[in-house]
């Protein structure tokens, strides 16, 4: 790691003399007696000579009370115009007076000003080892550049450049000097790095005020720039040979003896396992390396006893032990922190497990063994070595870990990222380094540069301060030697002003972008002196994602701070120390909530939206506590959300009716089955009240209601939305409403008690708790997706196969929870024979076909299949159980290539060989492919298997894949495939009702009342109308008799057929008439017309149907031929216009029961595609 460096400029245009001032020694430059500091000014022409002796006073004033020597502070000078002039190198003057001797000779040089010339010279020319600089040796670097006008050159990338050497760059402007070129150069935050003063003759008024900042930077830069060691522990299995523990023992020597292990730098520790563990030293038990090797020459090998090596207790062992603080591990000083694994024979039992629980702890598990396979040691190591030569890891180990974008991250395009840092008093320096290099690993994570993954910062105790905006990175490099230099103020903790300050500063600032999403990272030990309540409710409706990481029990405020839902964004750990072993966990949060924010994505609400836009018949309630629980902002809160979730529906359809009814003491309708145009005004003259919270007493009234009132059948929905808990029992009235078929969702916020709002609901996936009313639009499409999804998934036939990761690094409750997902998703699935068909396929080294898909099709038989899974264990070869399930898509297996085929891929690790062939292979044959992946899968691999990010979910624990089972089942279905409903269309059925029907008219009813329930239906959708027929034709409605699904089905099934003859032809004629404009027809609007022709027999009187078809047609009417049992095929032909696509025949009656699947499509694809006329 290089040194930091700082460069001060000065800026002049005066020409004053100004006369030496004493020394004086400023507390903080007591402490700062470390560091190289070059001092580069300007002498160009518009400074002036007399304004040159101005500057050299004001540079003696200030390295006056600098402790300049060999080994304390050592002091550069150069001057520049239009060229760059050395005056003394860093190494050139060891002591205090030879450097002041030399500023008084420093020239006046004239000429014009390029400062980006002059940056670059320093650059090159001081701070290098040759000229003196002690940055490899972690000595602070400082410039300071003295200027007072606009630089002739680009000043931007030498500044850039110079800061990337870690050297820190003050500037001093004096005059007409131009500042955003001044803010360009200097370090950020550039208030705290440029000063300026109107004139010459004001100069020396900054000297203490540069003396204090340079000095303050000194000290910082000391501490980040503080050599970090790491403790290595040897975990050694005595089970290798005698030839290779003596090898590896000499090896360990040298190895020790090429470190720089000690006291105060590398801790080594040793132990040996076999079914127990010997431990021959810990890290704190040797300071000197005569010390270290005399105790590996004198360690045994364990005695051979024939037992196995038990690694799995070993490695538990360890995890308990070997970093203990009163064991040397030194995890609260920010050391690295080893784990080496040399194995004997290949290792058994459950390694991954008891290898998570020393990689909880932020250890890195090493494997090392000449016998066994990388591969094996792999299953509990994070990287493995085939040989014992440990002497090879040197490099690794004494490299300061450097963070880079990991591979879940790369695929986050763009965002605006803020991390908001507490540094109140109670966290201390030790633990703000902790922190920093937390935030660090965060950052390193992130593709950071100006037109990807922006990064700002603030810190704050009693008050917020913008360290960075978030315009102030070029690159992650930058952003990263940025905290590491960070200094720590101490003081209180109103993390409620950090929060607005945060919002309104820099997510409304510098270099914030519109339409790129908000990250808010908010890390904080103690609770906040102040509300944040109002604070956050600003930030989420912004909208702003926040993030809260606490540290320590006093943080009650993370729950309150963090997006819904809290367990995504919520991370508590009970020390600092844990936030290293939390790295990881946090980077995969982040940027998987970053993807699935993005608009194509797993989890967008196009698929809701889609299928909300297919629900035309509902009446929705919202039933509101308007009790003291709640304010007039809570209120106005339910109002937006209650705006927002109807605006997922058709704002033009009449029977999506919604009502609102308040309730406290009592409760009341504010408005009732209103039309979704009307709501927003109606909303307008709803207020709050307050009272008491009698929610039962107000789940009585809706019952009652409900009862009185004639509600759609199968679609009301009841949405509770309340704010505290019940004074009344809720059990009975809500069960009551249940019975009465309303599906019932209970919402808590706030003070709810989350046992009653499951009482309400009566099912826990109906059951939501928010925090407070602005986390309401968080919950939108989980509660939309009941109400919309069922309807566009009928007819929507698929086959499923789940392939499941079974391998020895799941461990057993994740194996379980991940059954339990499955099981989710079928339980919401539409399953059968004819409908969605489900197979599963476990794999680990090999695989195991649990079921195929044509061997179960009822959902009991399905879920005790997978309850009956049992798990492998094994390796995780991904692409062979790729390959091999494709198979089981075939005909021969139980699949149906002409219908969706989809294969869910569940997954805990990275793929171990070739998998994007097999992958390729199975979306080539048609095979969607959905990667679900959690723990250590690898968000690159599942986009490559799925190739579509919206088809791809990379969650950091099993238990977040639980809210996605819902998601999975809607998209199986398909909510964007065309036809999924007649859409808008004339429809007329033309029913035949001789006597040869008999009592089987009740089929052809079935069959028009699917038609129907595949339909969008209202005035300005799908019109139906009905003529019955058989000596005469009659009318029994028109396309204007009805406008909704229920009133047009009881019409259907109150249709009486005459039972005599069958003139077809007659009632083709007769039909005609009833698509005008004057019987509901709408010809004269482009919309379709269609005539549905339904008989089981010939026509008594043939002679003109072709005729009268023909006129049907003529008028750009449709006709649709549909024949049961006798009806003549040639007739059917004839009426259809010779179109055999137009024409359908099932041999029984019951057959035409489910002949609309097959109808319906056809219809929905020319009503879909064209037009009247066209």
């Amino acid at each position: 790691m290089r040194g930091a460096a700082v460069l001060i400029i000065i800026a002049a245009a005066g020409f004053w003399a100004v006369s030496a001032q004493p020394e004086l020694q400023l507390s903080e430059c007591q402490n700062a007696t470390l560091g190289d500091i070059v001092f580069l000014v300007d002498s160009s022409g518009s400074i002036g000579e007399e304004n040159i002796r101005i500057i050299r006073t004001f540079l003696r004033n200030v390295i006056q009370n600098l402790d300049i020597g060999p080994d304390k502070v050592q002091v550069g000078l150069a001057v520049y115009g239009d060229r760059p002039k050395k005056e003394f190198l860093l190494k050139d003057h060891m002591d205090r007076t030879a450097v002041l001797d030399a500023v008084e000779q420093i020239a006046f040089l004239r000429g014009g000003t390029n400062t980006g010339k002059a940056m670059d010279f320093i650059r090159e020319e001081y701070f290098t080892a040759e000229a003196g600089s002690r940055a490899r040796q972690h000595v602070p670097q400082i410039a300071v550049l003295l200027t007072d006008g606009n630089s002739n050159d680009d000043v931007s990338k030498p500044a850039k450049r110079l800061r990337d050497l870690n050297v820190f760059v003050f500037v001093i402007g004096v005059s007409q000097i131009n500042y955003n070129q001044l803010k360009i150069i200097a370090n950020h935050p550039p208030e705290d790095y440029i000063l300026t003063t109107n004139s010459f003759q004001t100069l020396q008024s900054l000297r203490n005020t540069l003396l204090k900042t340079v000095c303050s930077s000194l000290q910082i830069q000391k501490i980040a720039l503080a050599n970090k060691f790491a403790d290595i522990f040897l975990l050694v299995d005595s089970a290798l040979s005698p030839r290779q523990f003596i090898f590896f023992r000499n090896e360990l020597i040298r190895f020790i003896d090429q470190m720089d292990a000690g006291q105060g730098s590398y801790h080594v520790g040793l132990a040996q396992y076999r079914q127990d563990v010997q431990t021959e030293f810990y890290l704190n038990d040797h300071k000197t390396k005569p010390q270290y090797t005399k105790a590996l020459r004198s360690i045994r090998q364990l005695p051979q006893t024939g037992q196995a090596p038990n690694l799995e207790r070993a490695l538990r062992y360890a995890g308990d032990n070997f970093f203990l603080s009163e064991n040397g591990g030194r995890a609260n000083q920010g050391a690295q922190q080893f784990l080496v694994v040399v194995v004997g024979e290949k290792p058994k039992g459950l390694l991954y497990s008891a290898s998570q629980d020393v990689k909880s702890q932020g250890v890195s598990v090493v494997g090392m063994s000449p016998v066994v396979s990388v591969e094996s040691m792999l299953s509990f190591a994070d990287r493995a070595y085939d040989n014992l030569r440990i002497t090879q890891l040197k490099d690794f180990f004494t490299t300061q870990e450097v963070e880079t974008a990991i591979e879940d991250c790369q695929r986050v395009n763009t965002a605006d990222v803020v991390f908001i840092i507490d540094e109140s008093g109670g966290i201390g320096n030790n633990n703000f380094q902790l922190i920093q290099s937390f935030v660090q690993s965060l950052i390193g994570s992130l593709n950071v540069n100006q037109t990807g993954v922006r990064v700002g910062i603030v810190t704050y105790n009693e008050a917020p301060k913008a360290h960075a905006y978030l315009d102030s990175f070029q690159d992650r490099t930058e952003a990263q030697q940025f905290i590491k230099l960070l200094p720590y103020r101490g003081g209180g903790s109103n993390t409620g002003a950090a929060l607005r300050f945060t919002l309104e500063s820099v997510f409304k600032g510098r270099g914030s972008r519109e339409d790129v999403q908000k990250v808010a990272i908010v890390v904080t030990d103690s609770k906040s002196q102040d509300s944040v309540k109002e604070a956050v409710a600003e930030l989420h409706w912004f909208p702003v994602r926040v993030f809260a990481i606490g540290v320590n029990e006093k943080t009650p405020d993370l729950y309150d701070m963090a997006s819904y839902p809290t367990n995504r964004h919520v991370f508590a750990v009970d020390n600092f120390m844990q936030l290293k072993p939390l790295r990881k966990v946090m980077q995969k949060s982040i940027c998987s909530s970053i993807i699935q924010g993005s608009v194509n994505s797993f989890k967008n609400s196009a698929d809701i939206k889609e299928a909300c836009y297919q629900k035309d018949e509902a009446d929705i309630i919202f039933l509101i506590d308007d009790s003291d629980n709640i304010d007039s902002s809570d209120l106005s809160d339910t109002k937006k959300f209650i705006t927002n979730f109807l605006g997922e529906f058709r704002d033009r359809l009449d029977h999506i009716r919604i009502g609102l009814v308040k309730y406290s003491n009592s409760a009341r309708f504010e408005f009732d089955r209103i039309s979704l145009l009307d709501v927003s005004k109606a909303l307008n003259y709803v207020n709050h009240e307050g009272g008491r919270t009698n929610t039962g007493r107000a789940l009585t009234f809706m019952e009652r209601h409900f009862k009185t009132v004639p509600y759609s059948q199968g679609s009301t929905y009841l949405i509770v939305i309340t704010a505290g808990e019940s004074e009344d029992s809720i059990r009975g009235p809500a069960e009551k409403i249940r019975a009465q078929g309303v599906m019932v969702f209970a919402v808590g916020v706030k003070r709810s008690n989350k046992a009653q709002l499951q009482e309400i609901s009566g099912d826990p996936d109906r059951t939501f708790k928010v925090r407070d009313y602005y986390f309401l639009k968080w919950i939108k499409n989980d509660i939309l997706r009941p109400i919309c999804g069922p309807a566009v998934c009928e007819d929507a036939p698929s086959d499923v196969i789940f392939l499941t990761e079974s391998s020895e690094r799941i461990s057993a409750e994740d194996f379980r929870k991940m059954k339990e997902f499955m099981k989710s998703v079928v339980t919401k699935s539409i399953v059968g024979l004819n409908d969605m068909r489900v197979g599963v396929m476990q794999f680990s080294t090999r695989t195991k076909v649990e079921f195929r898909l044509n061997q179960y099709f009822s959902k009991d038989e399905i879920l005790e299949a997978i309850d009956n899974m049992k798990q492998q264990n094994g390796g995780v070869e991904t692409g062979r159980a790729l390959t091999e399930v494709s198979q089981f898509f075939s005909e021969a297996e139980g699949g149906r290539p002409t219908l969706r085929q989809n294969l869910v891929l569940i997954t805990f690790n990275k793929a171990t060989d070739e998998f994007k062939g097999p992958a390729e292979a199975l979306r080539q044959k048609g095979v969607l492919i959905f990667s679900i992946g959690v723990v250590n899968s690898n968000y690159s691999q599942l986009y490559e298997i799925s190739s579509s990010s919206d088809k791809v979910i990379n969650e950091v624990n099993v238990d977040l894949i639980s809210e996605l089972d819902g998601m999975l089942a809607l998209k199986f279905c398909d909510p964007h495939r065309d036809c999924k409903k007649i859409e808008k269309a004339d429809i007329i059925f033309l029913v035949d009702g001789s006597g040869s029907i008999e009592n089987r008219f009740r089929s052809m009813q079935v069959f028009m009342e699917s038609v129907v329930s595949r339909s969008i239906v209202s005035r300005d959708s799908t019109r139906f109308g009905a003529i019955l027929f058989s000596n005469e034709p009659k009318i029994k409605f028109t396309l204007n008799t009805y406008s909704s699904k229920g009133d047009i089905r009881n019409a259907i099934k109150a249709l009486v057929p005459p039972k005599d003859n069958t003139y077809t032809s007659e009632a083709l004629e007769y039909s005609l008439q009833f698509f005008n404009e004057e019987q509901g027809g709408r010809r004269s609007f482009r919309v379709p017309q269609i005539l549905m022709v339904i008989t089981d027999g010939a026509a008594t009187n043939p002679d003109n149907l072709r005729k009268n078809s023909d006129a049907l047609r003529a008028n750009n009417i449709t006709v649709f031929s549909i024949g049961v049992e006798n009806a003549n095929k040639t007739e059917l032909l004839i009426m259809a216009g010779n179109n055999q696509s137009n024409v359908f025949y099932v041999d029984k009656f019951d057959q035409l029961e489910t002949l609309y699947k097959q109808i319906s499509g056809v219809i929905c694809s020319i009503t879909k595609h064209r037009k009247y006329g066209e």
